[in-house]
């Protein structure tokens, strides 16, 4: 104790406030080492505040679920949020000026492109373009490959739980019309409707092949849904839904095809509009949208939170298979690099 008093000064209350071990021990050690009574103030404050109210958020919200968690995950979060407490001192604790953090982001970004131009850029930019979607791609069949096997193991009760949970804390008349609102514009005859409206304004542009890529995205998302739904057959929750459903649960039709759909719109925005502000607006606009139809599913009470996430994964995985699918059909015929 005392080597940690020496090392890290009163901030070694900080680390004992936020663990198991007994916290009366190193008060009376910052007595005894005569720890400036500020930091051992301020860190008591932080450490174990912040301990105490997160329980008691989580016990708020989660209820009984929530003893689960603490006893299951306990000892990973305190060693994860301890961890994390030793990086934030030692980066104060050097810090010299106040730019530090702009050096220290120059320097990431000059080792960031000198790693491109040696190793990556060799592939030219198609080939770049083509390696990181396909490490994309790679991530999102990975994620649905894990919560598919979570589910035929029975093992995504407790995420369920919690996320249910958090969501149903939203609950109230005005919300409920919103959510309502909200999971209809994910719902096959509006999609259809958005899908058909850009189809023709993008052959009046005559860009036939994003017209082509808007359709596939929308047909194939929807016809793979439903064969994932039929191989795996989970029934819906049977908690009182608040819209009418039919079908299976895993995974979500609307969370799957809305993140396909608008996905691929909102890529074709980026690439062939030139105002950078529109671009980035419509972009967060769309992503925003599609993770409200995620919500709108679990918080209507019809979809399990890890069928939402399972859709948005699958989602994700034809979403990056059509615009690569896009940009090399545009590569070979144009012979134009892929934007960044």
């Amino acid at each position: 104790m005392e080597k940690l008093f020496h090392r890290y000064g009163g901030w070694a209350v900080a680390i004992a406030g936020f663990t198991p071990i007994p916290y009366k021990v190193f008060t009376i050690g910052a007595g005894l080492f005569r720890i400036n009574k500020g930091v051992f103030l301020l860190a008591s404050l932080l450490s174990r505040g912040a301990r105490f109210f997160l329980e008691g958020f989580l016990i708020y919200f989660l209820g009984s679920a929530a003893n689960t968690l603490l006893s299951s995950y306990l000892e990973i979060i305190t060693i994860s949020v301890t961890v994390l407490i030793l990086l934030l001192y030692l980066v104060f604790r050097h810090t010299k000026t106040v730019n530090y953090f702009q050096t220290l982001w120059l320097s990431l970004r000059k080792k960031v492109e000198e790693f491109y131009k040696k190793k990556i850029s060799p592939l030219g930019a198609f080939g770049n373009f083509l390696v990181v979607g396909l490490a994309l791609g790679v991530g999102f069949m990975l994620l649905f490959a894990k919560l598919a096997e979570d589910l035929l193991d029975n093992e995504l009760k407790l995420f369920d739980q919690i996320v249910i949970g958090i969501v149903h804390t939203l609950q109230g008349p005005v919300m409920t019309t919103v959510m309502k609102v909200i999971t209809n514009i994910g719902s096959p005859p509006v999609m259809i409707g958005f899908a058909l409206v850009a189809v023709v304004l993008l052959l009046v542009k005559k860009h036939i092949w994003d017209a082509t890529m808007v359709g596939t995205a929308l047909a194939g998302s929807w016809l793979m849904n439903e064969l994932l739904k039929g191989l795996f057959q989970r029934t819906r929750p049977d908690a009182a839904r608040l819209v009418e459903v039919t079908g299976y649960s895993f995974p979500s039709g609307h969370a799957m095809v809305s993140f396909a759909l608008y996905g691929m719109l909102a890529y074709l925005i980026w690439i062939n509009l030139t105002s950078g502000c529109l671009r980035t607006v419509s972009t967060l606009a769309f992503a925003l949208l599609v993770v409200a139809i995620g919500i709108s599913r679990i918080y209507l009470g019809v979809h399990y939170p890890s069928d939402v996430l399972a859709g948005f994964a699958a989602g994700g995985f034809w979403l990056v298979g059509c615009i690569l699918g896009l940009q090399t059909i545009r590569y070979y015929k144009g012979k134009q690099p892929p934007p960044r």
